[in-house]
């Protein structure tokens, strides 16, 4: 990336903010009316034609203002925006999460998040290697099926519903889940995908060991489940009022893209590697050509100080950058702070 001198940088960050805001290409006589640059509109037009050779800004159509390249963004992202910039403390105060089910809750976040940014929002379910099984309960269902309740360290709770034979009474069940909490209590999601084994079975279980096996295949099941983070999606709708996605072939492109769910983890997961506490993809820098049109800006969330998720935007590159990257920081920072108190209160 070049080093762009005085002139050039104020005359990027004003073409950036402002077309932004008015989606219009920058001209000349634009940028004297924005701002003072102490030269003739001659001049400014010399230094946007050399920002162009640059790569930093592109001219749409003959005769018309500039706009800015996704060189010009990353530039403005990495030199110019300010990263202290925040939202309003209102908006902050309105943000509501509910202290429910973990799904209900990245379902709220990603709303909120959505509609605090117009951009469409993603989340991932929380995964860690550190997330361990917390407690194992047994209820009876029906006259054949069984109810296993499995809590895990990150607050979360898991439902599955296992078809018996025979149906313990309510005391064994109370016995057996007691039982099965002392085997199972502090595995981690891994070794209970690996299987959790099952040594010698005290005698008064002895007539349910084929139960007590059902159940352990079902907790690796359910880990082999969660390991496969599930995606969560809100706001594509955001994306219509968007002029860069009027055109409905590009809009369809981009809505099949954000159905690949593995493809958009590893587009997600760009944040830890850069090792940032946020990302911003910008177009072409997105090896996904089908995001190629798009910037993406995310986070982590985490359980009691450890990554457990991803957060993040996904809009046009002409992206309002600074409020994207507070908002999905706040959001993050609520959902962690939520997801915690869960995983200490159980």
């Amino acid at each position: 990336m070049m080093t762009l001198d005085g002139r050039k940088v104020r005359i990027l960050q004003t073409v950036v903010e402002d077309y932004v805001q008015t989606t219009r290409p920058v001209g000349s006589e634009r940028l004297m009316e924005l701002c003072d640059l102490g030269c003739k509109p001659a001049t400014i037009r010399n230094e946007m034609a050399e920002m162009a050779d640059m790569g930093y800004l592109a001219q749409p159509h003959t005769s018309a203002g500039r706009i800015p390249t996704d060189l010009g963004y990353r530039y403005y992202v990495d030199e110019l925006m300010d990263s202290r910039a925040s939202l309003k403390p209102e908006e902050v105060q309105q943000i509501r999460l509910p202290q429910g089910e973990v799904e209900e809750l990245l379902q709220q976040t990603c709303r909120i998040l959505a509609h605090l940014t117009h951009y469409a929002s993603i989340a991932t379910h929380p995964v860690t290697e550190s997330v361990r099984l917390r407690r194992v309960y047994l209820a009876e269902a029906d006259a054949r099926h069984l109810l296993l309740v499995v809590l895990l360290s990150t607050g979360h709770v898991e439902h599955l519903l296992l078809e018996s034979e025979v149906i313990p009474s309510s005391i064994d069940l109370l016995a057996l889940s007691g039982y099965l909490h002392s085997i199972t209590a502090g595995y981690t999601l891994e070794e209970t995908l690996r299987g959790i084994p099952l040594s010698t079975v005290p005698q008064e279980f002895s007539g349910y060991r084929r139960l007590l096996q059902q159940v352990l295949q079902a907790l690796a099941q359910m880990a082999a489940s969660l390991s496969n983070r599930r995606v969560y999606l809100e706001g594509t709708g955001q994306l219509l009022r968007q002029p860069e996605f009027h055109d409905i072939q590009r809009l369809e492109i981009l809505l099949n893209a954000l159905e690949q769910h593995q493809a958009l983890l590893q587009v997600l997961s760009r944040v830890s590697a850069q090792g940032r506490s946020y990302s911003v993809v910008i177009g072409s820098e997105n090896e996904w050509e089908p995001l190629q049109a798009c910037a993406i800006v995310t986070t982590t969330y985490e359980v009691a100080g450890q990554p457990v998720g991803y957060l993040g935007v996904v809009g046009p590159t002409r992206m309002e950058y600074w409020r994207a990257t507070a908002a999905v920081q706040v959001m993050a920072q609520n959902l962690s702070n939520v997801l915690t108190n869960l995983s200490l209160a159980s």
